[in-house]
């Protein structure tokens, strides 16, 4: 089975700076390379274990609208990045509030 079909939903290219907001309460900024309405992929500079906890925001302005999305997720996939860049990561959304889950339907719905 191929990524796309396992994949619940479409994958979008970004480049949105993020923060990441761990149960510790560190704050720390992260920056989202794609989005869908499951979850995001992030790289950040550290490796953030699978399965950890992780609340995360972007306002990424599009099509002149800006937009703050809040969401909590769990980490599903952790790899290093090539040149000691740091790591990227999966995120999977576990908590959206509604509003926030239509905003980021629309953000999504103006990149098809």
């Amino acid at each position: 089975m191929s990524e796309d079909q396992r994949r619940k939903s479409k994958r979008f290219k970004v480049s949105w700076s993020s923060r990441l907001l761990f149960p510790d309460k560190r704050i720390v900024a992260a920056r989202v390379r794609d989005v869908s309405s499951g979850g995001v992929g992030f790289e950040y500079q550290d490796q953030i274990p699978v399965g950890k906890d992780v609340n995360i925001e972007f306002s990424p302005c599009v099509k002149g609208k800006q937009y703050l999305i809040r969401a909590k997720g769990v980490v599903t996939f952790s790899m290093i990045m090539a040149g000691s860049a740091g790591f990227t990561h999966g995120l999977k959304f576990t908590l959206i509030p509604r509003e926030q889950f239509e905003q980021l339907t629309e953000i999504l719905k103006a990149f098809e």
